[in-house]
């Protein structure tokens, strides 16, 4: 094992290189951006958080968290001032939202989020969620050392390299600051994988003992596959992002590396992005129906979009699967200028007759007769089937998939303000072959190819 990890510490750990022109161009970024707001009357402490203050991050890792940390009794204006000071830094910026605005600024090879927020006692005197990222970056520096680095630079690039890193929405995974007390908790990478390997949802990690009694902690973080608590923050479940489904990606990666250790688990081969021609014959193999409902993308932070884009995705699938359809499976894309949502369905259209079967015989039965008895569309019933319950058969109202899917777009209720406006101003549903005439816009072609050949990254 010890030469497995030292081969890939030597791909992932930052060189002297890396190192000196990141100080030098974190630097110059603190000059510049604590000139500009001291030239505008701006009281505040600019410092550099996250991976890059506790030297955690990899090699070819290019995010650089810098915080403007504002006196407590700032009012809430000052936040917006500060973003409008950040734009006199050089590079390509684009503003973001969050719960206040931040500035996202590309240059140099780095890509910087400026982050306004208030320098606070304690986390209990915080006045926005990022206020607590500084106590985070305190209490990692302080418990880390050069041991305990290098293998949080491990856990993170398997984290990576299985696609279970990232608590943003898109990824649903494991942060870098959740890694580091994984890390902190069971004190090298191989122990925790060994741990981890017998994992079961509602798995709690407690590392201040706050909660001496772990049920407690499962009925105030119900339904969470993974509770860590935060250090700073007693009431806050820093593995709150991590899905079921990429919580059972790691532990059955820590079972698979710990049977057959390789560094495929932290390299795996790239997945394939297939032409046109090859992605079709997969598609009529499948003997499904894709649809691709599309529209503008709305212009908010992906945090905010992937959220509702999955939310649509369930009211999607869920009104289909009422109404006798099959849904085999579905996935979310977003690009610069086009958001997707893709449903593979069988069959894509239904028989006229629709079976309606009532409720078990010891319930009434009153309701259900007066909704069926007599009524237009009623063919055959009432009878008694074989389980002996009332059966009405009927004319079904919608045959076609497709006319499901436009009848939840047109009504867009309960599919989230921006997805909701980005509908309103107008969407299409693409049908099979007509599909890959997306394949023009950037990354779909590999989304979808992504989606067609589907296999865990170590298996690749």
């Amino acid at each position: 094992m010890e030469g497995l990890y030292t081969r890939i510490m030597r791909r992932i750990e930052p060189t002297k290189e890396d190192r000196r022109r990141a100080a030098e161009f974190s630097s110059r970024l603190l000059s510049s951006l604590s000139g500009e707001l001291l030239r505008r009357g701006i009281e505040a402490e600019v410092r550099v958080e996250g991976s890059f203050a506790k030297d955690t991050w990899l090699k070819g890792e290019n995010d650089l968290d810098l915080f403007v940390l504002l006196p407590p009794s700032a009012p809430e204006e000052r936040l917006r001032e500060v973003v409008e000071a950040a734009k006199a830094l050089k590079g390509r910026k684009r503003e973001r939202y969050a719960e206040h605005p931040y500035l996202e600024v590309e240059g140099g090879g780095y890509r910087v989020e400026v982050v306004p927020c208030f320098r606070v006692e304690s986390p209990s005197q915080m006045r926005s969620s990022v206020d607590r990222t500084p106590f985070h970056t305190e209490y990692v520096k302080e418990r880390l050392n050069e041991g305990l680095r290098r293998e949080v630079r491990l856990l993170k690039s398997f984290m990576r390299g299985i696609g279970c890193y990232g608590a943003e929405f898109r990824v649903g995974g494991f942060s870098g600051y959740l890694c580091e007390l994984l890390v902190l908790h069971s004190r090298s990478f191989e122990g925790l994988v060994r741990e981890a390997r017998g994992w079961k949802p509602g798995q709690v990690i407690d590392l201040e003992g706050f909660y001496p009694d772990p049920s407690k902690l499962r009925l105030l973080f119900p339904d969470q596959p993974l509770v860590v608590v935060d250090p700073v923050d007693r009431t806050r479940n820093v593995a709150a992002a991590v899905s079921i489904q990429k919580f059972s990606t790691f532990v059955l990666a820590c079972r698979e590396f710990l049977r057959r250790p390789s560094e495929r688990f932290f390299f795996p081969r790239p997945g394939r992005v297939l032409g046109r021609g090859r992605l079709w014959r997969l598609m009529r193999r499948r003997g499904t129906e894709l649809f691709c409902v599309t529209f503008r993308t709305p212009p908010v932070a992906e945090d905010v979009l992937y959220p509702q884009l999955r939310k649509a995705e369930r009211a999607l699938g869920f009104a289909l699967g009422e109404r006798g359809f099959q849904v085999m499976g579905s996935e979310v894309w977003s690009g610069k200028r086009l958001s997707a949502l893709l449903l593979e369905v069988f069959p894509s259209s239904l028989p006229p007759l629709e079976v309606r079967k009532g409720p078990p015989p010891s319930a009434p039965e009153e309701s259900f007769l007066r909704k069926y008895l007599g009524k237009r569309g009623t063919w055959a019933g009432p009878y008694v089937d074989m389980e002996g319950r009332l059966v009405f058969e009927v004319e079904r109202r919608k045959r076609e998939a497709e006319e499901v899917l436009e009848g939840v777009l047109k009504r867009r209720e309960g599919l989230g303000k921006h997805l909701g406006e980005a509908l309103a101003e107008g969407f299409r549903v693409h049908r099979g072959r007509a599909i890959l005439g997306l394949c023009r816009e950037e990354d779909f072609t590999s989304f979808l190819s992504e989606y067609l050949t589907k296999c865990l990254p170590w298996y690749r």
